[in-house]
């Protein structure tokens, strides 16, 4: 399994976590841990298509980049609310 494929998998398990986490009511600072290590992991996964000289559709690419910007939308909300 490639480095991207790894953090993809991990990516999706901290968001699942977090959404989780949020549903059972737990505190803002472990939601916002999990959303930090999802914004780590979407580094990881930009810097091995970039390293790599990787050819990713611009769907794709507008895709993560969508991603991080909810990320961020999210991580802005909880502030505000908690």
């Amino acid at each position: 399994m490639s480095t991207i494929a790894r953090a993809w998998d991990a990516l999706m398990r901290a968001l699942a976590e977090a959404s989780e986490l949020h549903r059972g009511g737990a505190d803002a600072n472990s939601i916002a841990e999990l959303l930090q290590h999802a914004r780590e992991l979407l580094d990881i996964i930009d810097d091995e298509i970039s390293v790599n000289g990787l050819e990713i559709p611009g769907g794709v690419l507008g895709g993560l980049a969508q991603m991080r910007e909810h990320l961020a939308i999210v991580e802005r909300s909880l502030v505000t609310r908690h």
